[in-house]
């Protein structure tokens, strides 16, 4: 499930985006994580946990305007999708400034969001499809994130577990947690799961499909477990 916040200045016009999503038919990929006004919190808009982002390009009173913002704060390696969200037409150029999704004019028509959102997300899962280039045994592998099951690190090197192979090289365990897409959370100081394997999730440890079962630690069961609601996309 990706994460959505709305940097809006206008409660009104932040509100109406937001029931425009929960209508939208990606609504039960997306979750909206923040509704935030530029004098409140640019850090909820901003967040390291932010998918999408849909900014408003004239922000009020502020100085700044919604494509200053992006150009200064947001991150430039595609992981947070933008879309500008503007009564004022003459801004459609000045856009590209900066790398965005789509440019929505108001009064913003649900079609025209809908689509913007199911760009947004397909760039999301196309990047998070990305494959990784490792070093091991002094060849050169291409891994797939999506073949991956889980990560270990035992002190310098890590031991990628895919289905069907082991490949260990060396590396550290912050640098394969920040190369990898969403599906991954940290379940043990040494352990990194992709959570589309994940059988059950207990209190001290969680089981694979295969029967695999990795630790989970006491700092690490409380995130994990909200990781994996989100993941999966619903709970009962």
């Amino acid at each position: 499930m990706f994460h959505v916040a709305i940097l809006e200045d206008d409660p009104r016009q932040a509100e109406s985006l937001a029931r425009m999503i929960e209508a939208s038919p990606c609504a039960s990929r997306v979750e909206i994580v923040g509704v935030a006004q530029p004098a409140v919190s640019l850090a909820e808009a901003f967040g390291d946990g932010v998918d999408i982002l849909f900014v408003d390009i004239q922000l009020g009173e502020a100085r700044a305007t919604g494509i200053d913002l992006v150009d200064a704060l947001a991150p430039r390696d595609g992981s947070m999708q933008v879309i500008y969200v503007s009564g004022y037409l003459e801004y459609a150029s000045d856009v590209y400034r900066t790398k965005h999704t789509w440019f929505l004019p108001k009064p913003v028509e649900q079609s025209a969001l809908d689509a913007a959102l199911e760009r947004a997300i397909d760039n999301l899962e196309q990047a998070q499809q990305q494959p990784l280039l490792v070093r091991a045994s002094g060849s050169l592998i291409q891994i797939l994130p999506q073949n991956i099951v889980y990560v270990e690190s035992e002190r310098r090197k890590v031991r990628i577990h895919e289905r069907g192979r082991v490949i260990e090289t060396y590396a550290k365990m912050s640098d394969m947690e920040a190369s990898l897409p969403r599906q991954f959370a940290r379940c043990h100081k040494s352990f990194l799961v992709n959570m589309s394997f994940i059988s059950e999730l207990r209190a001290r440890d969680l089981v694979l499909l295969d029967g695999t079962v990795l630790p989970v630690s006491q700092r690490c069961h409380k995130a994990l477990q909200r990781c994996f609601i989100d993941h999966v996309g619903r709970s009962v």
